[in-house]
């Protein structure tokens, strides 16, 4: 059977998000059923083109210097922090910046560029050191929303992503957007877009679609409104459904080290491939959403034990599953079902069926 673990989860490397959901299933090093099968929300970069990993891209997270370090590993040489942009220009943030806790981490800026070499932000001559930024990239949780939202919005302002400039066609109402984004600007990329995910605690916690939510805010606020241009990975996204779609296409090929064809792993058709998810708006929409060009079928089904709770002013979720059960364990009993395979709880447990 095949199957991968597909998570809005990130921050860290995929190693490290196999031994931790190892530990928590209790597995042993030698039960390898986890690793290669894990997704997180930014792995489908690991397959983004080289001439896109040559750009400078500025990095922000939950731990902005391990980010770095899995983007390096991803083939982003020139990845730069905002800790980097602080050290390097101390007017950049006027405000506590925590050089010496969280923000204590940082690198010289790549290739000798300055974060300071601009002194009038509207010159149409730029210093050869200037600092350009080619795609922005947010990775899971950013912790300091203040420092990463004013570095975010001076680059989507600037003059074709060149650190302290601005755009002479921002306002401009002749131009789609009223001219905001529409001078080069860096892309910006948002590895999920989870409002909220379960934890330990009983309400739910904040998430990375938070973070997007204050930074839609204050660019609303700057821009007198004007929408905020942005790419989207993780779940429901189309780029990550495809992603793991193909990796399930090449599932035995990638597992068993099976042959490639011209340069490309084998393919093996899926007819149907079943979503179990405890989240109505990234992995019940995604599903339900994704039509995979081949034609193979996404079944959603919903748990219980994670971010949706049946109340009384909530009796559905807004993304309807084709079946809600209590666990995973039901839900692969469901999928089972479906496909003609007489199985339960009790014999699934047991290792049987």
């Amino acid at each position: 059977m095949r199957y991968v673990f597909l998570t809005n989860g990130g921050g860290a490397h995929e190693d490290a998000k196999v031994a931790s959901l190892s530990k928590r299933l209790g597995l042993s090093i030698d039960e390898d059923v986890i690793r290669d099968r894990v997704i997180l929300s930014h792995t489908p970069m690991r397959g983004w083109a080289d001439e896109v990993k040559k750009q400078t891209v500025l990095i922000t997270g939950s731990h902005p210097e391990t980010a770095r370090k899995i983007a390096n590993e991803y083939g982003f040489e020139r990845a730069v922090t905002p800790a980097d942009l602080i050290h390097a220009n101390g007017d950049l943030y006027p405000f506590d910046n925590l050089k010496d806790t969280l923000h204590s981490e940082f690198r010289p800026l790549p290739d000798g560029k300055s974060a300071s070499a601009i002194k009038d932000p509207y010159s149409k001559s730029l210093a050869g050191n200037a600092l350009k930024i080619d795609q922005i990239l947010v990775w899971n949780d950013p912790r300091d929303w203040s420092l990463d939202i004013q570095v975010i919005h001076d680059l989507l302002v600037s003059h074709n992503g060149y650190l302290g400039t601005l755009s002479s066609r921002n306002g401009n109402r002749g131009l789609p957007n009223n001219g905001w984004q529409q001078d080069g600007q860096p892309e910006l990329w948002i590895s999920n877009l989870d409002l909220v995910w379960k934890t330990e605690y009983p309400v739910n916690r904040f998430g990375t679609g938070a973070f997007l939510e204050a930074l839609k805010g204050v660019w609303s606020a700057v821009t007198n409104g004007a929408e905020l241009h942005y790419n989207a990975l993780g779940k429901p996204s189309q780029f990550t459904y495809d992603y793991a779609h193909t990796r399930l296409l090449q599932y035995y090929s990638t597992m068993e080290g099976g042959g490639e064809v011209g340069g490309r792993k084998d393919a093996t058709p899926l007819r149907r491939v079943y979503m179990i998810g405890d989240n109505p708006e990234s992995d019940i929409r995604g599903a339900n959403e994704y039509c995979p060009e081949d034609g193979t079928e996404w079944v959603s089904i919903l748990v219980r034990t994670g971010v949706w709770t049946e109340t009384e002013t909530e009796r559905e979720p807004r993304y309807k599953p084709r079946a809600i059960v209590d666990d995973v364990v039901d839900g692969i009993v469901w999928a089972l079902r479906n496909e003609g395979v007489d199985v339960d709880r009790k014999t699934l447990l047991a290792g049987g069926g």
